[in-house]
C-alpha cells in the first residue's frame, strides 16, 4: 500500500470511528441498555482513538523526526497507537465498574509497558532468525556444493 493511501484510509477511517463515537455517545442511554450497547461504544472508541493515534503518530516521527523509512514510522505508530487505545478503553472500562483505583492503574500500565517490550523483542528477533535462517541455508549450500565438487572429481577418477 502506498503512503498516501494509507494516510488517506487511515484519516476517513478515524472520521468515520468518530462519528459513529459521538452518535453512541449521544443516542445510547447507558443505564438503559444491555451489553451491546457497551461493547459498541468501548469498541468505536477503540477504533477512533486507535486510528486517529496512529496517524498523529505517524505523521509525528516522520516529519519531526525525520525517519527515512515510512514503514518503521508506520510499525511504531500503528503498534504504540494500539497500546495507548487499549489503555484509554480498559482504563473507562475500569471506571464504569468502580474499580479504578491507582493500584489497578499501576498495573495495566506495567502490563502495556512489557506488552510494548515483548513486541520490540520479537521484531528485534524476528529479523535475527531471519539472517540466522539465511546464514545457514548459505552455510548448506556451501558444504553441498563442496560435497559435488569432490564426487565429481571421485567419478572423473
Amino acid at each position: 500500500m502506498r503512503l498516501r493511501h494509507y494516510l488517506a484510509s487511515t484519516s476517513i477511517a478515524a472520521a468515520i470511528a468518530w462519528l459513529l463515537w459521538l452518535f453512541i455517545l449521544f443516542r445510547v442511554d447507558p443505564f438503559a441498555t444491555n451489553w451491546f450497547g457497551r461493547a459498541l461504544f468501548y469498541l468505536t472508541l477503540f477504533t477512533a482513538i486507535f486510528s486517529t493515534m496512529a496517524l498523529l503518530g505517524f505523521v509525528g516521527r516522520f516529519s519531526l523526526v525525520r525517519q527515512k523509512l515510512a514503514r518503521h514510522a508506520v510499525t511504531a505508530a500503528f503498534r504504540q497507537s494500539g497500546l495507548l487505545a487499549s489503555g484509554v478503553v480498559i482504563t473507562l472500562w475500569l471506571l464504569s465498574r468502580q474499580l479504578f483505583s491507582w493500584f489497578n492503574v499501576l498495573i495495566l500500565a506495567v502490563g502495556l509497558a512489557m506488552l510494548e517490550f515483548f513486541l520490540l523483542s520479537c521484531r528485534s528477533e524476528e529479523v535475527c532468525l531471519i539472517s540466522k535462517e539465511q546464514e545457514n541455508k548459505t552455510n548448506q549450500q556451501i558444504i553441498s556444493s563442496t560435497f559435488e565438487e569432490q564426487t565429481d572429481i571421485n567419478d572423473q577418477e
